[in-house]
Order: structure tokens, then sequence, then C-alpha cells
């Protein structure tokens, strides 16, 4: 799953079933673009480096000679003038990052987590820093915790999930249920475990997946399968683990899926190494965070809690919104704008799209009626509304497509689909 087809990737000799360090993803990367030719150019040769989009626009009226549509604007002043674009950008391009209250006087380190695997061999090794604290819930939080508990030297490593918020992350075991795949991951990416769970796509198992969906017999089968998936993986994470105790490694107990213990000590190292606070954050100082007490039913001590920070590591998710589009332009392409933005006629009209298509998703998967009990986020953005999450759902033109606007975990495979 992390490699193209027209050119398999040499398997490292140091990975854990089938995982293996960024390094050798980047290694791969690399050799791909020096080893696809085109035209007498590589690709390496036709990427300009250290270069930012400032904004892309369409143009009023088009260059008729050249078929331009498109003027590109980057590096402040440089323009380019084109019939196509691809938007590569994916969901990954920029970080997410709260204003806490108080941040301006922190004068600790602080960085996003996208920053972190260049930062990490000067931060971990720096004696200044005595503390670090992470604050988010999700996989990218645990790989710097992990991180973090690896370093040559000793401090004190804090990971703050907000009580209010969506939880933290479940993290499954790497190895695969069957030896047919590398690995859990691989397993799960198939498209019969896909009739298990309610969605458009596919339709080779078309009348397994009617069966599931559809009657009451196969729903209550397909709830009894993630019941049970869901206390064996509760069982294996061992949240109540005596070598956690002292360390709050209870606060993992999850509340949503994303990730894989691709380290044989994932869990223990985490459990022995960090301390794990389940607490909303008050404010920030020069050099502390102050966590706010406690809810009833947290297995931590209900008063305000105040830790000294020297470092603070942001695993806090990226931002849907895109800044290289104006914002009347990106509405009409189909990303997302913020929702004081938005045209109030054509919203209404998409909200009205919406309904109609909900109230079809709903007689064809009916458990999505009555969910399990979660927190509803109230959107300040409208949806991506990509045509196959590719194409805007109106371009006469056929001048602009977008990829990687969706965040699966087999992206290797994604990216290549959409590319042809």
């Amino acid at each position: 799953m992390a490699e193209f087809s027209d050119q398999p990737m040499t398997p490292p000799k140091e990975q854990y079933y089938g995982f293996f360090p960024g390094k050798y993803t980047t290694a791969y990367l690399e050799s791909y673009v020096d080893n696809h030719v085109y035209s007498g150019q590589t690709i390496r040769d036709r990427v300009l480096f250290n270069s930012n989009v400032d904004c892309i626009i369409e143009i009023s009226q088009p260059d008729s000679a050249k078929g331009a549509h498109w003027e590109i604007t980057y590096n402040t002043t440089q323009k380019i003038r084109t019939s196509k674009v691809i938007d590569a950008t994916g969901m990954t391009s920029q970080p997410q990052i709260p204003t806490l209250p108080g941040s301006s006087y922190f004068k600790g380190k602080t960085l996003h987590h996208k920053s972190f695997g260049q930062s990490q061999a000067l931060l971990l090794k720096d004696p200044s820093i005595q503390s670090i604290c992470i604050i988010g819930g999700a996989k990218s939080a645990a790989d710097v915790a992990y991180a973090c508990t690896k370093s040559p030297l000793e401090r004190k490593v804090h990971w703050i999930i907000r009580q209010d918020g969506n939880g933290p992350s479940a993290f499954f075991a790497a190895p695969a249920m069957t030896e047919r795949y590398a690995n859990s991951n691989e397993g799960f990416y198939n498209r019969f475990l896909a009739s298990f769970l309610p969605n458009q796509f596919g339709n080779r198992w078309g009348w397994l997946k009617w069966l599931l969906q559809r009657t009451v017999l196969g729903r209550w089968y397909a709830k009894r399968l993630w019941d049970g998936f869901d206390k064996g993986l509760r069982a294996f994470h061992e949240y109540h683990r005596e070598d956690g105790k002292e360390k709050g490694f209870a606060n993992l107990e999850y509340d949503t899926p994303s990730g894989v213990c691709n380290h044989p000590d994932f869990l223990s190292a985490i459990a022995k190494n960090v301390q794990i606070h389940r607490r909303n954050i008050s404010h920030l100082s020069e050099h502390s965070i102050t966590l706010e007490a406690c809810t009833s039913n947290s297995p931590e001590k209900s008063k305000p809690l105040t830790l000294p920070v020297d470092a603070l590591v942001y695993c806090t998710g990226w931002s849907a919104h895109s800044n290289i589009f104006p914002t009347h332009i990106a509405f009409d392409l189909g990303l997302p704008v913020p929702l004081r933005d938005a045209d109030p006629q054509r919203q209404a009209h998409w909200e009205d799209l919406e309904k109609t298509a909900d109230a079809v998703v709903i007689s064809q998967f009916p458990n999505l009626k009555n969910p399990p009990a979660y927190r509803k986020i109230e959107p300040v953005e409208t949806p991506f509304r990509l045509y196959r999450a590719m194409a805007p759902p109106s371009d006469s033109t056929h001048s602009i497509v977008f990829l990687g606007k969706m965040v699966v975990g087999n992206n290797f495979r994604v990216a290549e689909a959409q590319a042809i």
C-alpha cells in the first residue's frame, strides 16, 4: 500500500508487519520522480521547488490564442497562465492550530505535527526542553508521544486530549486476521469488508451489501460482528493495565478508530512514559499550561492542574479550507468556504439537495437513521461538493480538477486511480 504499480518498492528490512519509517517512503518517491521521464524531462525537472502559490483566479476573458483559463500567482510576483489546472494539495497542506487563551504569552517552542519530522532530532536532543506537551487525540499525537519516549534525554511528556472533544483514537493491532494480508491496514481495505459498512461504492459484492445493510437479520449480524471486534480491540489495548495506572493510560480509552500500533512496544512505551490527561485547556502562561477541572466521569482528580511546558506540539489536524482561491471561486468549484461567506440563496439550494440525498441514503442504509451517541460539531464551513471527489459540480470548460481531497488509508492506490 506504499507503492505505485509501475515501480514496485523494495521492502525495507527495518519493518514491523509491513510498517516502516517514513524515510523509506521518501527514498522511494525520490527514486520515482527521477526514474520517470517524459519528453526528455524527469518529474523532478518539472517541479518548481521552494515556490508558494499565492492565488489562483479564473480569467474573465480567456486567451483564445493560448486557451488559458486560469492565472496562477506564486512567490508573490511570478505569474503563469494555463489552460488546465490540477490541484493536488490534498487534505494535509494547511495545519489547523487552535487559538488558546494566553498563547501570545507563551515563551516555549511551538510547532504543528507537520513539522515534527524535520524538528524531531533537534527537539528531542535539546537539554533545555525538560517538558513536552502534546495536544490532540488522533494517531499523529500518538506517533509524537511514542517518538518522545525514545528520546536520548530523560524528560516529562504530557499528552492532553480535551474532554469535550471526540476523544482519543483507537489503534488497531498490526497483524492481519489472515495471512493473506501483510497487516491489519491492508486487511481493512478490500471490497469484501466494504460490504459490512454503509457506503455507496463498489458493486462486486452488491448482494452481500444488500443483505447486511437492508435486511433486519443482516443488520443484526453486522452489529454483532462489529461489537465483537470492538470488544476485542479494547481487550488488546488493556486500558486498565497496571503499568499505565500511574500515568493515566485509561484516559486513552477510545471513542473513534484511527490508526495502527506500528511498533511492537507502541502501547507499553506510552503507558509507562507518557502522562495522559483527558481535560480541557484553560490557558497558557509563559512557561506553563493550565488544564480545567475534570467532570465527574473522569478518572483524574477534579481540581485544575498547571503543568510546566518547554515545548508544545499541536497534533490538531488540518484545515480543509483552501486559501489559494478567492472565496467566490472556491464556492463555485465545490470547495469548503466559511458559511458566513457563502451565497445564501445558493447555499439554501444545496441544503435542499442534501436533504433529498440524505433521505435516499437512509432508505438504503437504515442503520444511519439512528446512529450511536456522538458529539455533533456544528459546521462553520460548507462541505466539499466535488463530483466523485475530483471535479467541480459545474465546469463547462473542464479545465480544473482536484486530487487527494479525501481521507483514506490507502493513499497510493487512490492517487493512482485518480491520476488515470
